[in-house]
């Protein structure tokens, strides 16, 4: 396999319209495997409701487990691209880690791409397995912002708190969307400070 951009293909599109193609390929997947489960999803519905050839399915992606995990590749890129430009306006470490926590929360509820991963009960191992991948690359950019802008001093222990903080922020998350409204307030009240807490020995008073 190749990758063209955030994920691996079978081929890499030459053109704008071929990327386009993909796109819709993957958005396909989503609907699919949301409206239908990972178990009933098909390649070739997943053809039919990109409105194309299963066989241009086939061109970039071998199987379905290749397509979830092209998805949460597409994820990760998103959920990064869409921090990175909250945190923009950001004034303190603190509300940096609620921007990050948010916006993880935002894009489960309304991005199908994440429904899709959870509910086929797949990912790819590499992004949990590689250095300087999925929670690694986020606590790596994470820990550069708050060295950066916030003034943590930066070591080993600070980087795995970092790395905690991400973990942790993320489990939160889950448990949150599980629950009713009520009950998600509260766990994320409670479970904020405790992020805070990891972090804050690392920066400034």
């Amino acid at each position: 396999m190749v990758t063209s951009g955030a994920y691996p293909l079978r081929r890499t599109p030459t053109q704008d319209r071929a990327n386009r193609q993909v796109e819709r390929i993957l958005d396909a997947a989503c609907a699919e495997v949301v409206e239908r489960g990972y178990d009933a999803a098909s390649t070739s519905g997943i053809a039919k409701r990109a409105e194309i050839a299963v066989g241009s399915v086939y061109r970039y992606f071998p199987d379905k487990r290749s397509l979830i995990q092209a998805i949460e590749r597409r994820n990760q890129a998103r959920y990064t691209d869409a921090v990175s430009e909250r945190l923009a306006d950001v004034t303190s470490w603190r509300a940096a880690v609620d921007v990050t926590l948010d916006t993880f929360r935002e894009m489960h509820r309304t991005d199908p791409g994440f429904k899709a991963v959870v509910l086929s009960g797949l990912g790819d191992p590499e992004l949990e397995a590689k250095p300087g991948e999925f929670d690694d690359q986020h606590a790596g950019e994470f820990a550069e912002l708050l060295a950066g802008r916030f003034g943590a001093r930066d070591s080993r222990d600070f980087r795995l708190a970092v790395t905690l903080s991400i973990t942790m922020g993320e489990a939160l998350a889950h448990l949150a969307d599980r629950l009713s409204a009520d009950e998600a307030e509260y766990v994320l009240d409670q479970g904020r400070p405790v992020l805070y807490n990891l972090l804050a020995p690392h920066l400034p008073a």
